[in-house]
């Protein structure tokens, strides 16, 4: 990857958020805990809540650390949701992890910038997906075609048109889930506004897409 591609956003700027998302799922959580539960280390774990406390984004007490008001907002306002998918034979890795963002499609040209950023955090595969036109298309193939059921498993997800799903691929699903969501953030990152600029509307790709599926029927 050459220097001027290097991602803004670090593996633990994913973890931050990975954390922040357990908390909120989980409530009041010892470190230990946490740790099991993320896959991240009991050092990185400490020095991220260190960071997050310092914040205001979370609160401790005998019980554990749990999410403040603060951090729930912060985490509101991170237009991104974790979701847990079914193997997919789309995607490689035996461990599959997906992250929805939402509106975020005009960000998305073939996906290959995703797929770069999903195995530099240690996925083994990573497959993007995105809602334009009403289809769900995985760059140029449209899904709901190729393969309806798996389709209808993300549409179910609550995917709306203009929406993203990446997927990652792991040997655990923490990897997987860490991998996602480092792709995920990748797409606000300031680099990654000048590339759209850059690059042409993806409505031109969707009909190439269109054209090439009519005649291939």
């Amino acid at each position: 990857m050459r220097p001027e591609e290097e991602p803004e956003y670090t593996r633990m700027d994913a973890q931050i958020y990975y954390m922040l998302a357990c908390l909120d799922k989980e409530g009041p959580v010892g470190g230990r805990k946490l740790s099991e539960t993320t896959g991240i280390g009991e050092a990185a774990v400490k020095e991220i809540a260190a960071a997050m406390r310092d914040c205001g984004w979370t609160t401790v007490s005998s019980a554990g650390m749990r999410l403040s008001e603060k951090g729930a907002e912060v985490l509101r306002n991170i237009p991104i949701e974790l979701v847990g998918v079914k193997g997919s034979e789309h995607v490689m890795g035996g461990h599959q992890r997906g992250v929805l963002i939402r509106g975020m499609a005009h960000a998305v040209m073939n996906g290959a910038r995703q797929r770069d950023m999903g195995t530099s955090a240690g996925a083994h595969g990573a497959s993007v997906f995105t809602m334009r036109s009403g289809d769900l298309m995985m760059y140029r193939c449209n899904m709901d075609i190729r393969d309806p059921l798996f389709a209808r498993e993300i549409r179910n997800k609550g995917m709306d048109e203009g929406d993203v799903m990446i997927i990652c691929g792991a040997d655990d699903p923490n990897t997987a889930a860490v991998s996602a969501i480092f792709a995920a953030l990748d797409l606000f990152s300031d680099r990654g506004k000048k590339r759209r600029k850059a690059s042409p509307p993806p409505s031109a790709e969707n009909t190439a897409a269109r054209a090439e599926e009519g005649e291939a029927r």
